[in-house]
């Protein structure tokens, strides 16, 4: 080797390249690049090393390996942006294919006081849903036959049926495994990066309406680490859906809707629906119910999903349930959400009353757009209902 071959060696040797296959050092390799050929790492030696360069410049040998090194780097940024790139449409592809679902979901309880419900969800085409707080209240639920069991950790149990499920179109409590299979195969931006429990991260963000999606993955495996569901609109149905994991194995016996053994029904309750009931008149009426039976006077944290029968036993050891509780109409309270889980994905409601209290002025609750209507049913919190356009709906 020459002197001005070995010269060479010691500049590439300084920019001290990575050329590790992890999209997420594209960045600093641009960088790199840049500052190693722009001069700035050798300001202090500007003079001397721009000599050096015109010197082994002449050297045919030294001009294929300076082009080679070049070209090694730009290979390295290309190779890692379009595995960036790739990553998130890749991750969606997985949704869109998969058959069997499991995640936990945390969503916000009580008051609006930042409190959180974990839910463990098993999800099974073509319709079979499990859910399981972290002490020990389950719900199973088959969307094609409408009947559903909900299993309470003090032994009890209660049975509902109800034939307007396989009639509605709806995804009801599966509105979170929808939302996931209905995201783009290219997001709308990059979020960067985030640490979260300890991954690291890159996040890619799609806005659909006023429903902003962010999605996190591994920044290493490109593997799904988190979603997170935010409704401009309606920040009481925020979501995060993390501990993602898409066909696995679920056995039938999950999705079971035989009572277990030992575990008795709960006042002999059985509820039944067979659509007649599943009124908005029947939702507002429970609004009422719900607002008047508790200290705060709030409507309820949530209108849909498993999470309902924990927060009710949680309001009732925190001493917010009134004596009205002990003459609760169980009957009136499934029909009511029914009627929320059977509103087709096309209604785009949104509820917004977690922390209301019953009569605050001008405040909109929850809003749907019923089946070939132009404007949008808006329940107040003084329980009036308009009808707005959607540019009038709250941003």
């Amino acid at each position: 080797m020459n002197h001005d071959e070995r010269q060479f060696e010691e500049i590439v040797k300084k920019l001290n390249l990575d050329d590790k296959p992890d999209y997420r050092h594209r960045e600093k390799l641009q960088q790199q690049l840049l500052a190693a050929f722009a001069g700035h790492q050798w300001q202090q030696e500007q003079s001397r090393q721009a000599g050096v360069w015109r010197i082994i410049m002449k050297s045919r040998i030294t001009k294929l390996a300076a082009a080679a090194a070049v070209l090694a780097v730009v290979g390295i940024v290309w190779f890692q942006l379009v595995t960036g790139t790739k990553a998130y449409a890749q991750v969606i592809e997985v949704i869109k294919k998969s058959r069997t679902a499991v995640f936990t979901q945390i969503t916000q309880d009580n008051q609006g006081n930042g409190e959180t419900v974990k839910t463990d969800f098993a999800y099974k085409e073509p319709g079979h849903l499990r859910t399981t707080t972290v002490d020990g209240y389950v719900c199973i639920v088959d969307f094609t036959t409408g009947k559903m069991i909900s299993i309470m950790p003090q032994g009890r149990y209660i049975i509902g049926d109800s034939q307007s499920f396989q009639k509605s179109g709806s995804s009801g409590p599966l509105d979170s495994i929808e939302a996931m299979k209905n995201l783009p195969e290219k997001a709308d931006e990059q979020l960067g990066a985030r640490e979260i429990d300890s991954i690291d991260c890159d996040g890619y963000r799609v806005t659909q309406g006023d429903l902003t999606t962010a999605v996190w993955l591994d920044a290493k495996t490109g593997d799904l680490v988190q979603v997170e569901l935010k409704y401009a609109s309606a920040p009481g149905m925020n979501r995060i859906i993390k501990n993602i994991k898409f066909d696995v194995e679920l056995d039938d016996s999950l999705f079971s809707l035989t009572p277990p053994d030992g575990f008795n029904a709960h006042n002999n309750i059985e509820l039944k629906s067979d659509g007649s009931g599943e009124t908005e008149a029947t939702f507002v009426n429970w609004l009422r119910w719900w607002a008047g039976a508790n200290v705060d006077e709030t409507f309820p944290p949530v209108v849909l999903g498993p999470q309902i029968a924990k927060i009710t036993m949680e309001m009732g050891k925190q001493g917010k349930l009134k004596e009205a509780w002990n003459n609760a109409d169980p009957q009136l309270m499934f029909q009511a959400l029914l009627f929320v889980s059977m509103l087709p994905k096309e209604s785009d409601w949104r509820y917004a009353g977690n922390g209301v209290k019953i009569n605050t002025p001008d405040t909109p609750i929850f809003w749907y757009k019923p089946a070939d209507s132009e404007k949008y049913r808006v329940i107040y919190a003084d329980l009036t209902i308009r009808e707005l356009s959607a540019d009038q709906l709250p941003k």
